[in-house]
C-alpha cells in the first residue's frame, strides 16, 4: 500500500501548482493524493519520494505530462448545464448576430476552454448550428483548449459513449451523431467547425477577437491570483459586448473586473463591458 505523508503531499501540491497553476486545496488535497497513487502503481512505483523526482526531473517533462493528463480527467458530457444552454440559444447567439449583422460582420469566433475531450465546443457547434439563422451564410470557428494532451486526442477522435450523449435532445443525436455499437460518432458538419490546440491558461499568450468564451468548471483549481490574472486576459481577449460562460459554482465575486454580471433564462453571464 503507497502512502504518502502529509508533508511529501504538501511539496506534490507547490511543485504541480508551480509547473501549470492548478492548486489543490485542502478540501481538494484528498484527489492529488488519489490520483498520485494510480499514476505511482500505473508506473509500479511505490516509494513517492523516487516518484517526486521523477515528476521534478527537468531533463524528463513526460512522465508529469502523464500525471497533469490524469489529476486533470472530469466527467463532462453533452448539453452539460442546461439552462446555459439554453441562453446561448435564446439569448446570446440573437444578441451576438444582430450586432454581427448590423456592422456587415459574418465571422463567429468562440474560444472553449478547459475543453477537456470535446463535449463543450461540440455541443456550442450544435446550438449556434440550430440556433443561427442562416447558419450557412456565417463563417463560425470554435477554438478549444486543454492542458492534457489526452484529452485532445480524444476529442479530436469524437467518438462517445451513450453516457456523454445522454443529456442530447433525441433529435439532435439522430441529427449530428452516427451510431455504431454503443458508439456516437459526430458528423463532419459539427466536427469540422472546431479547432483543437493544447494551452496553459496560466502562461499562455490568449488570441483576441473572440465574441464568446466558454471556461466551465476550471477556475476552480486556481487560486484567487491566478483566477484574477485569467479573467483578465479573458478580458483583453473578447471584443468588447463580448460574453463569458462559467461554470455556476464558480466562485469569482469581485475577481471578475470590468465584466457585468447578467442573469439570463436562469443562468448567469458575464459581458464585458468597454474599459
Amino acid at each position: 500500500m503507497i502512502d504518502i505523508s502529509a508533508s511529501l503531499l504538501a511539496r506534490f501540491r507547490d511543485f504541480i501548482y508551480g509547473a501549470c497553476g492548478l492548486w489543490f486545496g485542502d478540501t481538494k488535497i484528498a484527489i492529488l493524493s488519489n490520483r498520485l497513487k494510480m499514476r505511482m502503481k500505473a508506473r509500479g512505483v511505490h516509494d513517492p519520494d523516487a516518484y517526486y523526482s521523477m515528476i521534478s526531473n527537468p531533463d524528463d517533462k513526460a512522465e508529469l505530462e502523464l500525471l497533469i493528463n490524469l489529476i486533470t480527467t472530469n466527467e463532462t458530457y453533452f448539453y452539460r448545464c442546461e439552462t446555459q444552454m439554453a441562453t446561448l440559444a435564446a439569448k446570446v447567439i440573437p444578441e451576438i448576430a444582430k450586432k454581427k449583422l448590423a456592422a456587415d460582420d459574418r465571422r463567429i469566433r468562440i474560444w472553449s476552454a478547459g475543453c477537456s475531450t470535446g463535449e463543450e465546443p461540440y455541443s456550442i457547434a450544435i446550438c449556434l448550428q440550430e440556433s443561427l439563422p442562416f447558419r450557412r451564410l456565417w463563417d463560425v470557428r470554435i477554438y478549444a483548449t486543454d492542458i492534457s494532451t489526452e484529452v485532445l486526442m480524444k476529442a479530436m477522435e469524437a467518438r462517445y459513449n451513450r453516457r456523454a450523449v445522454a443529456g442530447m435532445p433525441e433529435e439532435l443525436l439522430k441529427r449530428y451523431f452516427a451510431e455504431a455499437d454503443g458508439c456516437y460518432s459526430l458528423r463532419g458538419t459539427i466536427k469540422n467547425v472546431v479547432d483543437f490546440e493544447y494551452l496553459n491558461l496560466v502562461d499562455a499568450v490568449y488570441e483576441t477577437g473572440f465574441d464568446l468564451i466558454f471556461c466551465r468548471n476550471v477556475l476552480i483549481y486556481f487560486r484567487d491570483e491566478t483566477k484574477t490574472q485569467i479573467l483578465e486576459k479573458f478580458y483583453n481577449s473578447l471584443v468588447d459586448g463580448g460574453y463569458l460562460f462559467l461554470g455556476p459554482s464558480e466562485m469569482v465575486r469581485g475577481l471578475a473586473k470590468g465584466f457585468k454580471m447578467l442573469v439570463m433564462k436562469d443562468s448567469v453571464v458575464f459581458r464585458k463591458e468597454p474599459g
